[in-house]
């Protein structure tokens, strides 16, 4: 987690440093309840668990039905159907600082389309949409794993959101704005040990035992209520553990049926004074890394002075994040962070100055109500289908009336009776269910799809409209309804790509080699930070080739529209145009294929008005085109001949053309 190999001892115990931070995760669990009461709710409803234990037990005991229509979950899968059928990809671009190029940019992307390879980003993402759309908050996590490389490989992952603690009073989309965030997580013993230390381990270990022991200081969790989760496990059940194994003061910190422990994972921002590194020329800073040697130091300074970069260094202040793990009131892990940011990063479907929601959230009154009416009228139909007989008392003996109560609902029930024909049994005819029963639960369908913007086109129903076109506008409207799930995820991905940026930059500073898939589909080899060598020595210099630890780069996403309808609809009008123009039409599409690629609906337009410009360059001048017989070259002025003109060979021009002929540029005359 923090490197290929774990700390033999534990780190300085601080009681005062164990108290800021129990006290912040104590403020931040009160706030994180409220939300994960709620997004709990909608788990569950989404999930189909949408009557409560106790509602059940009280139904059942009535002998009512309990029915479950679950129409939330189809309106869920239709916009994440949006997602996943309109991903983005992440392209970066160099700035203008003077030191990013292009080349090593493209190096850039080609490393996050590795990365997100070995992460199956795209199921990530999936996770993460799926957690924000329903509870209101998703997390992905990006930082270096050591499993299989010593040198780190950058690991990204979907985190669960209701174990991911913010800051309560941040207001900021950017988890990087906040003072903290705090993660909680059961860990076994030897993953504690591979982690933090075999000292670490060593000090958790009697409290996962029977010994009984208590914590050294004071057990801070035991004042906070139960953790708030919905099932998130295979075994489908809220805790598998036997209570009368748990610790009485430890319930919340221990669990000694699985032999894990609860442990409180927290990155906080210290704004710090210490060395930097500050470039005279660009005035970029950089702190100087913690373990450096003065020696260090000053060979970095009479490198930067031999290759002519001007180099001081002088105590700034920064922030720099500081990484906290506790399991109770101990400290097994507190050091610098290895990274600039947080290794979280958010996305928010709905979000307003630290408020989250999430799409289920409107929708869980409208379900109930669905269940509740459609369980009532069926009640009701079931009581009143066996409405009971009139008998009189004449007319049948005590026999004839059990045979009518235990078989007067059964088909082919026959029944006799006696004496006068105006005195036989007649059924009881029950009055019909009321009208309101189904007008509330049709009423209710309707505000679930009021409320979530989703209509029957979208879903592929029958709407009330006929035409096709009128149904694409009905499904456009509904697109234009969850834009801003889709604008705020495309947010996040930008964050998540600048993370990603951060930490190539940082820890990926030896030579490495990366296998791509390039253009056409063919397997390309991708060299990065690779020593020039001197042709003439044949040793390498200090020049680096694809070198991705300077410069600075941007982050653009390419976004393709969820609703292409309108803007195909602006590009079939503009080739229309362009056909109706004739050659001049021909002539603009090779001179600007980037505006006709900026009005078109396709990904990566960069790489297509690219090869266009490159195909267009190969090919010879159309006529009428700049170079062509007849006109003048490219950036000259020229001005219109006669057919005939001898300057055009005598030959005349077909069609009655004009033909033009270049002017001499301008001279300066002497003095």
């Amino acid at each position: 987690m923090y490197g290929p190999v774990a700390p033999a001892e534990l780190p300085k115990q601080d009681a005062e440093k164990v108290r800021i931070i129990a006290d912040r995760w104590w403020r931040a669990n009160q706030g994180h309840e409220q939300w994960a009461t709620a997004a709990k709710e909608c788990v569950d409803s989404v999930e189909g668990r949408q009557w409560t234990e106790q509602q059940k037990l009280k139904l059942a005991q009535e002998g009512r039905p309990i029915l479950t229509f679950n129409k939330t979950a189809p309106l869920v899968r239709l916009v994440t159907g949006y997602m996943r059928n309109n991903r983005t990809d992440i392209r970066y671009r160099a700035s203008n600082d003077g030191q990013s190029t292009p080349q090593v940019a493209e190096a850039h992307t080609k490393i996050f389309k590795v990365t997100s390879e070995a992460n199956q980003l795209p199921w990530t993402e999936a996770d993460v949409f799926l957690d924000g759309l329903v509870t209101g908050r998703g997390f992905v996590d990006l930082r270096l794993n050591f499993e299989q490389n010593d040198l780190g490989e950058i690991k990204i992952e979907a985190k669960d959101p209701f174990s991911i603690f913010l800051d309560p009073d941040a207001e900021s989309y950017d988890l990087n704005d906040h003072a903290f965030v705090a993660e909680t997580r059961w860990l076994r013993l030897d993953a504690i040990e591979a982690c933090y230390g075999i000292a670490a381990a060593k000090s958790v270990r009697p409290f996962v035992g029977t010994s009984g022991q208590s914590w050294g200081g004071f057990p801070f969790l035991e004042t906070s209520g139960p953790e708030i989760t919905p099932l998130r496990t295979f075994g489908q059940t809220d805790d598998p553990t036997n209570q009368w194994f748990r610790d009485f003061f430890h319930t919340e910190l221990i669990d000694r049926y699985r032999k894990t422990v609860r442990v409180i994972d927290m990155q906080h921002r210290i704004t710090t004074w210490g060395p930097c590194f500050i470039d005279l020329e660009t005035g970029d800073k950089i702190p100087v890394p913690q373990f450096w040697t003065k020696l260090q130091i000053e060979k970095a300074l009479y490198h930067a002075q031999q290759i002519g970069n001007p180099l001081i260094v002088q105590n700034r202040a920064y922030k720099r994040v500081r990484w906290t793990v506790l399991v109770g009131d101990l400290m097994v892990h507190d050091d610098w962070s290895p990274y600039q940011n947080y290794t979280l990063t958010g996305f928010f479907p709905y979000f307003r100055r630290g408020m989250t929601r999430g799409m289920v959230h409107d929708l869980l009154d409208p379900q109930r109500e669905i269940n509740k009416r459609r369980s009532a009228e069926l009640e009701i139909v079931s009581r009143t289908a066996n409405s009971g007989w009139m008998l009189n008392k004449d007319s049948v003996s005590a026999e004839e009336e059990t045979n009518f109560r235990r078989n007067g609902a059964k088909p082919g029930f026959v029944g006799t009776y006696r004496g006068d024909p105006t005195k036989k049994p007649e059924r009881i005819n029950p009055a019909p269910p009321p009208m309101a029963m189904e007008r509330l639960e049709q009423r209710a369908t309707e505000d679930l799809r009021e409320i979530s913007g989703i209509n029957e086109s979208a879903l592929g129903n029958l709407d009330r409209v006929q035409s096709g076109r009128a149904i694409e506008a009905r499904q456009r409207q509904a697109v234009i309804a969850i834009q801003m799930y889709m604008d705020n995820f495309s947010r996040t991905k930008d964050l998540l790509g600048r993370r990603h940026l951060e930490v190539v930059q940082r820890h990926y500073t030896e030579e490495r080699m990366f296998r791509v898939t390039g253009e056409g589909g063919n397997e390309e080899t991708l060299m990065v930070n690779q020593r020039a060598i001197n042709p003439m020595t044949g040793q390498p210099t200090g020049v680096k080739m694809n070198d991705l630890t300077i410069g600075r780069y941007s982050v653009s996403i390419d976004e393709t529209p969820l609703s292409p309808d309108f803007k195909a609809a602006q590009f079939d009008e503009m080739m229309e145009i362009l056909k109706q123009l004739g050659p001049v039409g021909q002539a603009f599409m090779q001179i600007r294929p980037d505006l006709v690629m900026d009005m078109s609906t396709l990904p990566r337009k960069d790489e297509w008005s690219a090869a266009l410009r490159q195909a267009i360059g190969a090919a010879p001048p159309m006529p009428g085109q700049p170079g062509a017989p007849g006109m003048p070259p490219p950036g000259g002025g020229g001005v219109p001949l006669p057919p005939g003109h001898p300057a055009l060979g005598g030959a005349p021009a077909l069609g009655g053309g004009q033909n033009v002929i270049p002017l001499q540029p301008p001279q300066r005359m002497p003095g």
